[in-house]
């Protein structure tokens, strides 16, 4: 990973657009969808583990991806349906905290996502933006719901155009609608192995949120630049 300042660094790419991932990082401060539900099992009294919890959160992803009626669902629907499948497994004591779990789980999406709207407002004065995520479907949607939507050039759901990240043919789709090339990008995300790995692979530049040491980066000649909250990104394209 360089060492310079990422100002310098950005300064060098000569960067034209800046695209994110949603979850975990517009609508998580760094944290994935998986560790947040975690955190709020517990915090209602849930005695779960990780591991636990990760086949039935599986379970649920693939059940929104194969739901017909999910790109009609805003946010909160997509929420309340996700940890009500996550609940067909886990059952017990989850399941009666399931509602309060969606609940919290929401607001505290919602929060974030007006922190990212306000950092994404300042970055569109100066570069495109995008999203590019692994999604249902609906991804227009909930960015259209968070006021996000309207400040995007590029929305790429993996849903709608039948790849997945990391595949790089996502980041050409996003590439497509923004008009520049990979050495002309950046891509924003939490997760090593799908935003990092993938990115690099299609010949964007990268940032990694990682908002904690706790997560030492698994191979750092793919991460141009590690950031600890979204509004570091800010300070990039001074």
């Amino acid at each position: 990973m360089s060492a310079v300042s990422p100002a310098a660094l950005f300064g060098a790419m000569k960067v034209r657009a800046v695209c994110f991932d949603y979850g975990g990082t517009l609508d998580g401060h760094g944290t994935h969808w998986l560790p947040h539900f975690f955190a709020l099992y517990r915090a209602a009294g849930v005695a779960l583990t990780f591991e636990q919890l990760r086949p039935a959160f599986d379970y649920a992803t693939q059940r929104g991806y194969a739901d017909p009626d999910m790109p009609r669902r805003g946010l909160q629907h997509l929420v309340e349906c996700h940890v009500r499948w996550q609940v067909e497994v886990l059952g017990g004591d989850a399941a009666a905290v399931g509602e309060h779990v969606a609940r919290q789980f929401v607001a505290e999406s919602r929060a974030a996502l007006v922190e990212s709207r306000a950092v994404l407002t300042r970055l569109r004065r100066r570069v495109a933006l995008g999203v590019i995520s692994n999604f249902y479907g609906n991804l227009d949607r909930v960015l259209a719901e968070a006021g996000i939507g309207e400040l995007l050039t590029a929305i790429v759901d993996s849903t709608r155009v039948g790849v997945s990240k990391p595949d790089p043919a996502i980041f050409a789709v996003a590439l497509q609608q923004l008009g520049c090339t990979a050495a002309d990008a950046l891509y924003v995300g939490d997760s090593f192995d799908k935003d990092i790995v993938g990115a690099r692979a299609a010949g964007w530049r990268t940032a990694w949120l990682a908002p904690t040491d706790e997560r030492p980066c698994p191979a750092p000649d793919l991460v141009d630049v590690r950031v600890r909250r979204l509004a570091d990104v800010e300070a990039l394209v001074e």
